[in-house]
């Protein structure tokens, strides 16, 4: 079990997120706490008002609120009661018991997690500030519930750990279902904040991850010189699909210039990560025959994806996706023991090491 808390977040923004989940089928609301009615007897309308309410109670304090996620194992499988159960307990536990709360449970990840929204203003009008201790405390309230209810078991985690607990926010885009602009959005939310990549080529080849691009424009184009950005959906060969959607259209506002900041920001953020990736990439190619496909395997193992942009020329560029450690590097960035030629030479054709193996076998034998 492993919780995230976004403190002093505008409800308005965590309810619109969560409702909108629900309308596109991809969320339940399966609770609500200290509200006049049950949770399946509620409007949005109802739940806003609500929520205004307790806030009009301090109007320093205009719609704060914490939105709360619970992620469980991917492969447990939790009843809807045992969620609610276990959202009852931590929150009670978090003291926030006597708070308005609302609870979703999300099924667009690969395992059960759930969503809790929760004003932060007290019936007399004080503040819940949530303070580093809250959050060491809510560490120690998880480990509690993982042996009461019988969830993964409590240890230290490492980042690949993290990465199997942690909620997958955004699935691959796929045009043709329904709520395509919000799940651009989840995939947005997932990336732009929480992946350190310093261009736009960069920023792309973990959206190419999620079937996303980013399009500032051809050169000269209106687009470009207004240094707007678009972006697409894409088909499962990588094409762009689809009417665009602009960068302003989103919550997020990942325009070219917000990223531009962030690409600068992340020169030295990612550079903690830079030596784990190059030994996991000349790891899995060091010291034995594999073919390119063996080796990409090998990293996928690892949380390691490559991405390959090919231009008309044939020219060729890789990107090393790291969605562990939450990084992305070109080939370049990394020095030319990385480049596309250097690691496609120390791999064999697959027919070479079909024959290779057959000699070894026949050498056994």
């Amino acid at each position: 079990m492993f919780s995230k808390i976004k403190a002093n977040k505008p409800v308005t923004i965590s309810l619109r997120y969560n409702e909108q989940k629900v309308t596109a089928g991809k969320a339940e609301r399966i609770s609500a706490e200290n509200f006049l009615s049950d949770a399946d007897q509620l409007t949005k309308d109802a739940i806003l008002d609500r929520f205004r309410q307790r806030s009009s109670l301090n109007e320093r304090l205009h719609d704060h609120g914490a939105h709360i996620t619970l992620n469980f194992g991917k492969k447990e499988d939790l009843p809807k009661t045992t969620l609610i159960d276990l959202a009852e307990r931590y929150m009670t536990n978090m003291g926030f018991e006597d708070q308005p709360y609302v609870v979703y449970q999300h099924r667009d990840a690969g395992h059960d997690h759930i969503h809790i929204v929760a004003s932060t203003v007290r019936a007399d009008g004080s503040w819940i500030r949530l303070e580093p201790e809250d959050f060491r405390r809510s560490h120690t309230i998880c480990r509690q519930l993982e042996q009461e209810f019988a969830l993964e078991k409590s240890r230290k985690y490492t980042p690949a750990d993290q990465f199997m607990f942690e909620v997958d926010h955004a699935r691959r885009v796929v045009y043709g279902e329904p709520g395509l602009k919000n799940a651009i959005s989840d995939v947005l939310n997932t990336v732009v904040d929480h992946y350190k990549y310093t261009s736009l080529d960069e920023f792309n080849a973990i959206l190419k991850e999620y079937n996303v691009t980013a399009n500032p424009g051809l050169e000269n184009s209106r687009l470009h010189n207004f240094e707007g950005l678009l972006y697409h959906a894409l088909d499962p060969d990588g094409n762009r699909i689809g009417a665009p959607i602009k960068a302003s259209q989103f919550l997020l506002k990942p325009t070219l210039k917000h990223l531009e900041e962030k690409f600068e920001q992340n020169q030295t953020l990612r550079e903690s990560a830079r030596q784990s990736l190059e030994t996991n990439i000349l790891w899995a190619i060091a010291g034995q025959s594999t073919t390119w496909a063996g080796f990409t395997k090998s990293l996928q193992k690892e949380g390691i994806a490559i991405v390959s942009n090919k231009e008309e020329d044939g020219t060729e560029q890789l990107f090393f996706v790291d969605h562990v450690r939450k990084v992305a590097f070109s080939d370049e960035s990394l020095g030319p023991d990385f480049l596309p030629e250097a690691l496609r030479n120390r791999c064999v054709q697959e027919e070479q090491l079909t024959q290779q193996q057959g000699h070894r076998l026949r050498l056994h034998l």
